[in-house]
């Protein structure tokens, strides 16, 4: 299995474009968080708090482009590392993951070179990267996280329970089309292929 990141808003004009506000986007984004925190390991998530905070909801290009420049100097190890880091101070601490002071306590607490580190991202280069990684995925069928793709065939999105995910597994290894033996109409219903098949497969 392999994590890519994928950017769901790439800049605060985004929000206000999708919601109307950037107030309306962080409140309606706070709801989800809050649906999110009844499940099971979500009681840390604090909507509350990032209710309080003064700043808009943060754009997703700037923390995914850290993740990117800490990939730079760790490859995958630091990827994961830093990704982790940075959902724990935007789900618990409520800091604002786009601003760059945020971004560069998660280096300097991971002891990457901050110069190098603030280098890569002020190149661009990082932004590029992730940019062209949401490019690919939404050629995939990609449009929400997370999404999982069974055998780069199948790409189910959304959180969804495990036995879902397991559920799949077995029908694909019966040679099953896991829409068909769905547990629900709607699980059936956002299980697709995420590219077009020849025919016949």
């Amino acid at each position: 299995m392999e994590g890519r990141v994928f950017p769901l808003v790439l800049s605060p004009e985004d929000y206000i474009q999708r919601f109307g506000s950037a107030e309306r986007a962080k409140a309606e984004i706070l709801g989800e968080w809050a649906a999110a925190a009844q499940e099971p390991g979500g009681d840390r998530i604090n909507a509350p708090l990032m209710a309080s905070r003064p700043f808009p909801y943060p754009a997703s290009l700037p923390v995914l482009a850290a993740v990117k420049a800490a990939e730079r100097q760790g490859g995958r190890m630091a990827h994961e590392t830093y990704f982790d880091q940075a959902q724990e101070v935007h789900f618990i601490e409520c800091r604002d993951v786009a601003d760059r002071e945020v971004l560069l306590d998660l280096a300097h607490a991971m002891a990457l070179d901050l110069g190098h580190f603030e280098a890569d991202l002020e190149s661009g280069e990082c932004n590029r990267v992730v940019l062209a990684a949401a490019e690919a995925a939404r050629a995939r069928g990609v449009e929400r996280t997370p999404t999982v793709i069974f055998d780069d065939r199948w790409a189910l999105p959304g959180a969804v329970p495990v036995e879902t995910y397991l559920a799949v597994l077995e029908d694909l290894l019966a040679g099953r089309d896991p829409r068909e033996t769905a547990p629900t109409a709607q699980e059936g219903w956002n299980l697709r292929r995420p590219y077009a098949l020849p025919p016949g497969t």
